[in-house]
């Protein structure tokens, strides 16, 4: 918790959440009866000002500027003045000082110092930052520019901000949605979100900032925080910078703003699937090509097969590439991660693979790459059945909506409304995080094991030789991907496919 240490300008005994330091009086032109009228900083500019004529006082004893400017980089944080009559009487003398951002009334303390030393100079400098550090996306963990009126001042032309606002700031003054592209009540919230930094103003002890590390290791590599001069955080920074891979510093009123990259896992990996030999001699950096229905197949083509550690390889019959889903999900750790086909590869041209380079940027400010989708003449029921025949495709869509009902209940008006569209984002191919890869397949396997065992046991599937019948299962599956996406908040970037025919 911050407790601001100050020199305290009043006949107040204390104040509530505040160390009082010394008390501090002044004497000068509001005792020669000097008052000056201003409406901005640049009047006080051209005002005349005789520091000898400026007398400071701190517990009694008179001290130079220079003292209290030591005293302010040391051992309080602010002058604090019982009411806005003093502030406006000493604030000529105590701007020419070069001290406008150290001193403030005693309800600027409440109002703007409840968690972390206040500065509008500190506040305004973010957007700099911001800018000079090539941010787009900022997550405002709290929702520090809201509370400090930057909510007024400044648009953050070019920056997509979010603020996680748990003392519901948003839900008193809903005007801070100018300000905020999303506000979530807590980090767990936006725990599929990723953004170029995080910015950490409260005042944080060592153990609370870890903490903080922890809670958005996932979120982003990279923390935007402002460090106050003389604080525990301060010094163990300076003991522990070497768990972080970069620290850059940047100067701020009472302190620094860090900026802490961490030590990221952000390896990549596109697995293409196929069944058959995928002749792709050469493939571009982070692209493997995956084997799937390696238990079944007669011939093995030396790739990587889906039938090792933990498997469903056996049922590649029925559920294609989701038997290679399953094996990513379970035998892998990549940071980002992808599925395309042998013969449909994503694309940003028309001409070439996408590269990690291309996936990379594109993720900067998106969650998810998927297929973009076309419009067909039937809905993706309707093509079901012409494919598998009506009697056998109802069978199996109400197998698949028992299941979804009983395991992922919220879901089931997605599946439904999915089956009877006449798109969707096609071929259950996807590139993201690791994080929303992982949600993804814990949703989907919740259920689809189930449903084709549970159909293979009602059926003779197992028996028939036609892949438009014992496919049906897969049919389904492969739109189980945009059914998930129906309820998920995520940024979608949809990317053509380079088919590769012939082979």
């Amino acid at each position: 918790m911050y407790i601001p240490r100050v020199l305290f300008c009043g006949e107040s005994k204390n104040l509530p959440n505040a160390e009082i330091v010394g008390r501090i009086a002044f004497k000068g032109a509001a005792e020669r009866g000097e008052i000056f009228l201003f409406t901005t900083l640049a009047d006080l500019d051209n005002l005349p000002f005789a520091e000898g004529s400026f007398q400071i006082f701190l517990d009694g004893a008179e001290i130079s500027a220079d003292e209290l400017k030591k005293i302010l980089d040391g051992a309080a944080d602010y002058i604090v003045f019982e009411n806005s009559g003093g502030k406006i009487y000493r604030f000529n003398e105590l701007y020419q000082l070069g001290l406008q951002d150290r001193f403030i009334t005693r309800g600027d303390l409440a109002k703007y110092a409840a968690d972390n030393f206040f500065s509008l100079k500190n506040a305004a400098s973010v957007e700099r930052l911001l800018h000079q550090l090539n941010i787009l996306r900022l997550l405002d963990a709290d929702a520090f520019l809201a509370k400090n009126d930057l909510v007024y001042t400044s648009d953050f032309d070019g920056v997509e901000i979010a603020a996680i606002d748990k003392n519901s700031f948003a839900k008193n003054f809903p005007v801070v949605e100018n300000l905020y592209r999303e506000i979530y009540p807590s980090l767990a919230a936006c725990r599929f979100k990723h953004y170029d930094a995080i910015l950490l103003t409260a005042e944080r002890s060592p153990a609370e900032f870890i903490d903080a590390l922890i809670e958005t290791d996932s979120l982003t590599e990279k923390i935007l925080a402002f460090v106050r001069r003389g604080s525990v955080l301060e010094s163990w920074l300076a003991t522990y910078k070497n768990i972080f891979e970069e620290i850059s510093r940047f100067p701020a009123v009472n302190g620094h703003w860090f900026l802490l990259k961490k030590f990221a896992r952000a390896d990549f990996k596109i697995y293409i699937v196929t069944h058959k030999d995928a002749k792709l001699a050469t493939l571009p950096d982070g692209y493997e090509i995956i084997h799937a229905g390696h238990a079944l197949a007669k011939k093995d083509f030396g790739y990587v097969g889906d039938d090792t550690g933990d498997n469903i390889s056996r049922l590649n019959r029925y559920l294609n590439e989701i038997t290679a889903l399953y094996w990513m999900w379970k035998n892998t750790a990549h940071a980002i991660i992808g599925l395309c086909h042998y013969r449909r590869i994503f694309t940003a041209d028309g001409e070439n693979f996408l590269t990690e380079t291309q996936a990379r940027e594109i993720l900067r400010t998106c969650d998810v790459i998927v297929v973009k989708g076309n419009f067909f003449a039937l809905t993706q029921r309707e093509l079901k059945i012409l494919v598998s025949g009506g009697d056998l495709c109802d069978f199996v869509e109400k197998i698949f909506r028992k299941h979804i009902e009983q395991k992922q209940p919220d879901y089931l008006a997605a599946f439904d409304y999915v089956s009877s569209s006449y798109s969707e984002f096609m071929y259950e191919m996807f590139i993201t995080r690791r994080k929303i890869f992982d949600a993804y397949c814990e949703w989907l396997f919740s259920f689809i094991i189930d449903v084709t065992e549970e159909v293979l046991a009602r059926t003779n599937l197992a028996q028939i030789d036609n892949a438009r019948k014992y496919r049906a299962v897969g049919l389904i599956s492969e739109r189980l991907m945009t059914v998930w996406l129906m309820k998920k908040n995520l940024r979608i970037k949809a990317l053509p496919v380079l088919f590769r025919a012939g082979v």
